[in-house]
């Protein structure tokens, strides 16, 4: 079982769905991330889209989700607000009017910081290896 990340996005389900949409185009997260709803209200037919999760097969898969993170948060207008979790419950909040006027050199070291968070916890791999090592 691969390890897990989740995401959830301040503004709601539509921001939530839309981040979904942008991290299902990457290549490298196809078929790893999860739509999760909330809880069901009573006489609703569905809750609405919580959060998303991405199963971690490689530290170049929490890469992947942290750059699409951030550079979704720099297309927002408003002040959303993504919060990522790791797997040992460690998270770190990012916003929109965070990211937007970094330069090249800040947004690296924001993904950098994203993926220490998705990635944490395991002091025998390094970023890049997989859960078996390797």
């Amino acid at each position: 079982m691969p390890d897990i990340v989740t995401l959830s996005v301040s503004d709601g389900a539509k921001e939530t769905a839309d981040l979904a949409a942008w991290l299902e185009e990457e290549d490298d997260l196809r078929g790893l991330v999860r739509r999760e709803a909330g809880t069901v209200p009573e006489g609703a037919l569905g809750g609405e889209l919580q959060q998303l999760v991405v199963g971690l097969t490689s530290g170049g898969v929490a890469t992947a989700v942290a750059s699409v993170a951030v550079a979704w948060l720099r297309r927002r207008t408003g002040s959303v607000t993504v919060r990522v979790s790791g797997r040992d419950g460690t998270e770190l909040e990012v916003s929109a009017d965070q990211v937007r006027n970094m330069d090249a050199d800040q947004l690296r070291a924001q993904v950098a910081q994203l993926v220490s968070v998705a990635w944490a916890g395991d002091t025998q791999r390094e970023p890049g290896e997989g859960a078996d090592g390797e």
